[in-house]
């Protein structure tokens, strides 16, 4: 006969106290490195503007006015217009938003697949471990842009709308998702041949739990932290990655705006004397990438369980 042993509400309620406490303890490691903070700030308001453009903003995206054609900053336009007479503002926030979501939708596809790949490998060992890893070599030692450039044209070819609606938008995702996962499988990969050597695995193994529950109740949930801080990370190299991508015109097409193609047609009016059709473009993926990466570095020492005091 099995008995059960009923937890006391003080015992559970310590729990949620001690459980608030490290919550709090992170908070506060977080806002002491200021730099995060800033850049969480600056990425809110970037998400807020391309949120809610269309409120903030009368101007449309892609309405052109032969009138106000590269007209340069003013109060009426506050970041000028382009050689079409479209605001470069109402642009570059509805820009964000296709920028930002490529990054955060290939971010998720890489952490997908590298934390799958990762944990493969570190759990089973053996043959299992030196395909997978043999396979991420392979896909490190491919030249990044150049299999970016070809993937994209291979996409073109394919009849499929939802790669190709909103002007590739779907198909950069796949391609970005697809080349960005090779960090997180080693680093997932590595947590894995510490960790599944430990006590509280063996105690999981000598209760007949299977393999796959073992990988995904157990030991990835103790991954988490350094995926997280990765997945910050590489949300700001996927950003870059596109907007090189649409800058080359390999990316995503006009009409749709992103940051690239926008820097993209702005080359010949650098020329021209018509700066702020490109510095803008710039200066949002600047502060985009910038604000992430600080945001990154908070939330590596807000989680460093080392760091933590």
């Amino acid at each position: 006969m099995t008995t059960t042993t009923a937890i006391h509400p003080r015992e559970l309620q310590g729990v949620r106290e001690e459980q608030r406490s490290l919550r709090n303890i992170m908070w506060n490691q977080f806002r002491r490195h200021q730099m995060a903070m800033v850049g969480t700030v600056v990425l809110a308001l970037l998400i807020f503007g391309s949120i809610f453009v269309g409120v903030l903003s009368p101007y449309s995206p892609t309405e052109s006015s032969i009138r106000e054609r590269r007209q340069p900053p003013s109060l009426t336009h506050p970041m000028g217009t382009d050689t079409l007479g479209r605001d470069i503002l109402t642009r570059l926030l509805y820009g964000g938003r296709v920028s930002l979501t490529i990054g955060l939708a290939a971010t998720v596809v890489g952490i997908t697949i590298g934390t799958l790949v990762g944990a493969l490998a570190g759990y089973y060992g053996g043959r299992v471990d030196d395909l997978l890893m043999r396979l991420t070599d392979l896909v490190i030692s491919l030249p990044r842009l150049f299999m970016l450039i070809i993937m994209s044209l291979l996409l073109r070819t394919l009849d499929v709308p939802l790669l190709k609606a909103y002007g590739n938008v779907g198909g950069i995702i796949l391609i970005l998702g697809l080349l960005s996962w090779t960090g997180v499988a080693r680093l997932v990969r590595g947590q894995f041949l510490g960790l599944k050597e430990k006590e509280f695995v063996e105690a999981a193994r000598a209760l007949g739990y299977g393999n796959m529950r073992i990988v995904f109740r157990h030991i990835l949930p103790n991954t988490a932290t350094p995926i997280i801080v990765a997945a910050t990370l590489s949300v700001a190299r996927t950003i870059i990655s596109e907007s090189g991508l649409s800058f080359l015109g390999f990316g995503v097409q006009p009409p749709t705006p992103t940051w690239g193609n926008m820097l993209n047609a702005a080359q010949d009016e650098m020329r021209k004397g018509n700066w702020w059709m490109a510095v803008f473009p710039g200066l949002m993926i600047f502060l985009t990438v910038i604000s992430i990466n600080y945001i990154g570095d908070g939330l590596r020492d807000a989680l460093d369980p080392h760091k933590i005091r």
